[in-house]
């Protein structure tokens, strides 16, 4: 006889399912993330979890993203590439999603978006996938030499010439060096153009992370200024590149070089993979810089409820995504920080 999955909303995350999420899941499951990201942007979580036979089998983290005019998303997870349903078969995350389209309906959602490994489950019958994005993960067994042949050439001199004109790299765990992070990066999303978190984001949340141990933020140094700093997400089974930012008058200099290098020695040390991020296959540069690093993609699937919609289903080179980023590029700097109270839309 089948069993039917039984679907509990928790408040307060069971210590059994907390368990589960440190077997199963990857670094954007964490509770203590989910805990982070919902405090800083002021997030309304829903806790979905299974139990079979009293033991929990299932688990899944819903966010409720404001939008600026409309009804809410229901996010699984905001800020998180892959962070849908933790659960070991298709029954058991079927009825996660069941449950989560109900929820949806139930608070009006104007959608729900799981994101997810496209290796993972099938999407549920109600829902409509996507397969827009890959995250590229970098290899990082073998010796050092054995890593450094899988990067480009032109990688491998970028690192050299870091070294050669004197880029130094340090980790910082002060709230100045967190500040400093949160400003090279007000610059940086300008140049990309988009809206930049707000500084407590990184003065607050990613400082409680790192006091958690999940966050590290390298700094790079030009005869003592700061010129570039990296944010990654340290999780058990694996490191996220998070944020990189720097200043445009230093890159000939290839400060980033040095710290992803460095980020990259960090995750051999750990003896696990790192992983550079995702990307769209028409975001030709990005891709080419991850696959530079030697970074190889691994397919993500986007499922929504009750239509693919906003913005990871648009495309990032044409249409409204590619006119908004360049009219932000062009506004002054000022104009663009005070837009981080956009950014908790964005989730």
């Amino acid at each position: 006889m089948d069993r039917s999955p039984v679907v509990e909303r928790c408040g307060d995350l069971p210590e059994e399912a907390v368990r589960l999420l440190a077997e199963r899941g990857m670094f954007y499951h964490d509770p203590r993330w989910v805990a982070a990201v919902a405090e800083c942007f002021r997030y309304h979580v829903h806790w979905l979890v299974v139990r079979e036979a009293s033991a929990v089998v299932g688990a899944l983290a819903l966010a409720e993203v404001p939008r600026l005019f409309g009804r809410p998303r229901l996010v699984s997870f905001p800020f998180s590439y892959a962070a849908g349903p933790v659960a070991g078969d298709p029954m058991t995350d079927g009825a996660l999603c069941e449950a989560a389209i109900a929820l949806a309906r139930e608070r009006g959602a104007s959608r729900l978006d799981i994101k997810r490994p496209a290796a993972g489950m099938p999407a549920h019958p109600a829902c409509d996938r996507t397969s827009r994005y890959a995250t590229y993960i970098l290899d990082t067994s073998g010796t050092e030499e054995a890593v450094l042949s899988r990067l480009h050439g032109s990688t491998v001199r970028g690192i050299r010439k870091a070294e050669r004109e004197g880029v130094r790299v340090e980790r910082d765990a002060s709230e100045a060096g967190w500040s400093t992070m949160a400003r090279l990066q007000e610059d940086s999303a300008r140049r990309h153009g988009v809206p930049p978190p707000p500084r407590r984001f990184f003065s607050d949340t990613c400082r409680r992370l790192q006091r958690e141990g999940l966050a590290d933020l390298l700094l790079a140094r030009v005869d003592g200024t700061v010129v570039a700093g990296l944010v990654l997400w340290t999780g058990t089974r694996e490191r996220i590149y998070a944020f990189g930012a720097s200043l445009r008058r230093y890159l000939d200099r290839r400060p980033n070089h040095l710290l992803l290098w460095t980020a990259l020695r960090d995750a051999m040390a750990a003896g696990v993979p790192l992983d550079l991020g995702r990307a769209a296959a028409e975001q030709h540069g990005l891709v080419q810089f991850k696959t530079r690093w030697g970074g190889h993609p691994r397919a993500l699937a986007y499922d929504y409820w009750p239509e693919a919609g906003g913005l990871h289903a648009a495309p990032r080179d044409r249409g409204a995504l590619a006119l908004g980023a360049a009219i932000w590029s062009r506004l002054p700097l000022s104009v663009t920080r005070a837009g981080s109270v956009f950014y908790r839309f964005l989730g």
